[in-house]
């Protein structure tokens, strides 16, 4: 809501077309959730947005109702796209109560949301439809043919408008109630720029006398509070339809009747008049006919005028100029035809619009402007000799099996000499059944309403793939570099062994102790001397 009512705070342009996106993966608010939270007043429909850009009312006022919504946003003109990732049967049954919104689902992480945004400009900026604010007491029907093909349907809104295209609608308006003020109404018919006003006054009661005399209602009608009242034998809005025994009408069943082409019409004037007095009154100048069936707006080419300027228009259909066709005489057929021939696209083709369409013509392929190139009448021979030069010069391909049936041909060492010394040869080259390429050339020689050809006896066929020198290679090389991975695997951990060790003795040198002996120490053996032992050495 605020967004759409704050249109100085967001910056809404006058003549812009304004989408708003509304994106999220939870559901609404609306109408009636606020009495949670002890909010009761309705929403205002007001902007309460401070300096920050935050939303002040939200403890006073209300959520805005669905009817909210809608209203503001046709009275803004913002068309609303709801771009949702959950809940999309909610929003896309919301989307069906706001007139001026669309739904679309994200997809792959929001990465269709352009597309979303594209589809809806495109539909907002080619169509044209029409709005109002009509009570409960007018209806109004909308009838439109758009872009004026076919009849008038009861449409308010039409698409695929391009650029400087005319619509044209028709507005039926019917006073179903009388309004309790007893005052006019005021309607107002909107597009996304445009808005028609229209002061509706009703006649609710007839306090008007009846009125005889010279008054508009003819061959004896009265007008009666503005309204003609016929004499027998007559109908119509100012009774100047007979329908007596002159035969002139006849009853206003024979009237209706010759308003319609045929009796399985169910319009009147095919639905683009009004049938008065047995004859129809078209609505518009452009369209005509007895019946209000030509519609000369079909005519009309893509700049607007009748066939283009180049014929003249006979009930939907342009009788064009000479030199000229289609559908609106818009092509010039003299486009189709070279300055020094009077043939139609050289007579290899057809005039399309100013263009020619060339035909393929016994195996020739014709193109350019006026279809005055061949680019297959040489290729196309070639494929022709194809298979029999392979056949009786080299024994191969398709026919190697079946080289009778073929006309003969002459094997040479150059092709220069017929190439260049002789007139009417063309040369080809193609690849035969072994991917070689082979030359030769040929001629019609019309004395003898033969073809002559001279093949080439050369090939120039493609080297052999070296394969096993390709395989021994590879292997070589794998081989080779796994050798050299241990040579410097091994050469790596030798590095870092001797590393190692140097470092090792160098602390050992580096240290220093002092010799002690171990307290705790008991040698392996003990010496015990006998005093008995020695006085016996004594004696």
């Amino acid at each position: 809501m605020q967004a759409m009512v704050c249109k100085d705070r967001i910056g809404w342009r006058d003549m812009a077309r304004r989408i708003l996106i509304f994106s999220t993966d939870a559901k609404f608010h609306h109408a009636g959730d606020g009495r949670l939270a002890g909010v009761v007043l309705p929403n205002d429909e007001q902007c309460h947005l401070d300096g920050k850009g935050e939303y002040t009312a939200f403890d006073k006022y209300d959520y805005p109702s669905i009817g909210q919504i809608n209203k503001v946003a046709k009275d803004t003109n913002i068309n609303i796209i709801f771009a949702v990732l959950a809940y999309t049967d909610l929003y896309e049954e919301l989307s069906k109560h706001i007139e001026t919104s669309s739904f679309g689902k994200l997809k792959n992480g929001s990465l269709n949301v352009v597309d979303l945004i594209k589809d809806q400009y495109n539909s907002i900026s080619s169509s044209v439809a029409l709005t109002d604010n009509s009570t409960s007491d007018v209806a109004i029907k909308y009838r439109s043919s758009c872009k004026g093909d076919g009849p008038l349907q009861e449409v308010k809104k039409c698409e695929k408008i391009s650029e400087k295209d005319v619509v044209t609608f028709e507005l039926e308006i019917t006073a179903k109630n009388c309004p309790a003020s007893g005052e006019s109404s005021i309607v107002a018919v909107k597009t996304l720029e445009d808005t028609v006003i229209l002061d509706i006054d009703f006649l609710c009661s007839c306090n008007c006398p009846q009125t005889v005399g010279p008054v508009p209602c003819k061959n004896g009608g009265a007008l009666v509070c503005g309204v003609c009242e016929c004499a027998e034998g007559y109908s119509g809005e100012k009774c100047d339809c007979g329908d007596g025994d002159d035969g002139s009408y006849g009853p206003s069943e024979d009237q209706d009747a010759n308003c319609k082409a045929s009796e399985q019409d169910t319009k009147h004037c095919s639905g683009r008049g009004t049938c008065k007095c047995g004859m129809c009154q078209c609505h518009h100048e452009e369209v005509t006919g007895s019946y209000c069936e030509c519609n000369r707006r079909k005519c009309k080419g893509p700049k607007g005028v009748l066939c283009s300027g180049h014929g003249r228009c006979d009930c939907e259909k342009c009788l064009c100029d000479e030199g000229y066709s289609g559908d609106h005489c818009n092509c010039d057929d003299r486009a189709c035809r070279q300055k020094e021939t009077d043939k139609e696209c050289s007579g290899r083709g057809e005039c399309n619009c100013g263009k020619c369409d060339c035909s393929k013509q016994e195996n020739a392929t014709y193109t350019g402007e006026y279809c005055e190139r061949c680019l297959s009448c040489g290729t196309g021979q070639c494929n022709k000799f194809k298979d029999c030069v392979q056949c009786e010069h080299f024994g191969i391909g398709p026919r190697q099996h079946d080289c009778n049936s073929c006309e003969t041909t002459e094997s040479v060492e150059s092709l220069d000499e017929y190439l260049i010394n002789s007139k009417g040869f063309r040369l080809c080259t193609i690849e035969d059944a072994e991917d070689c390429l082979v030359n030769f050339t040929y001629r019609y020689v019309e004395a003898t309403r033969l073809d002559q050809v001279f093949v080439q006896t050369g090939r120039q066929c493609p080297e052999a793939a070296p394969i096993l020198s390709i395989v021994f290679g590879l292997i070589g090389a794998i081989v080779g570099i796994g050798v050299l991975t241990l040579i410097i695997w091994k050469f790596v951990t030798s590095i870092h062994d001797q590393r190692e060790y140097a470092k090792f003795e160098q602390e050992r040198a580096g240290a220093t102790f002092n010799a002690e002996e171990n307290p705790l120490y008991t040698p392996a053996s003990t010496t015990t001397q006998n005093p008995m032992f020695e006085n016996q050495l004594a004696n």
